[in-house]
């Protein structure tokens, strides 16, 4: 409000302050003052990122962080997402295949090559064969294993 700078500037602002009707307060109505349902939760969320900008430096990781939580976001809803007993499972079948691969084919395969080179003795079968040669392989494994844990050992 402006300084009355004389007399009647003076009335006249007395004059239409009597003149004026005083109103009600207003009271609030409940659908117009009413914030939407995420509107509050919104507001916190940009108060939130307004401070973490302030106050985090502009380096190359924090912008890769900040990258990374916008992908987060963006790749919600894309893509499969398992559930943890689902994961669980495709994680040791990832992990038992090769490993069983690794112990019992090259027994397997050494011993058909002796079959066709050589045949087998009287009563021998490729399975017989296959599994003594697995069985060696295993304990051998097991042998590494446990000189490696007690550190004794090549």
């Amino acid at each position: 409000m402006r300084r009355p700078s004389n007399a009647v500037d003076v009335k006249l602002l007395e004059a239409a302050s009597l003149a004026a009707p005083s109103l009600p307060p207003l009271a609030p109505s409940p659908d117009r003052d009413r914030p939407h349902p995420g509107a509050e939760a919104a507001w916190r969320r940009s108060q939130v990122e307004m401070r973490r900008s302030r106050e985090a430096p502009e380096g190359g990781a924090t912008r890769m962080f900040a990258a990374a939580r916008a992908d987060d976001g963006a790749a919600s809803g894309r893509g499969i997402s398992l559930g943890w007993k689902t994961s669980l499972f495709v994680n040791l079948v990832l992990l038992v295949v090769p490993s069983g691969l690794v112990v019992a084919l090259p027994p397997v395969l050494e011993c058909r090559a002796r079959a066709e080179r050589f045949g087998f003795f009287a009563g021998e079968t490729l399975g017989a064969c296959a599994e003594r040669g697995i069985r060696v392989r295993v304990k051998r494994l097991d042998d590494r294993l446990k000189m490696m844990v007690r550190g004794s050992g090549p």
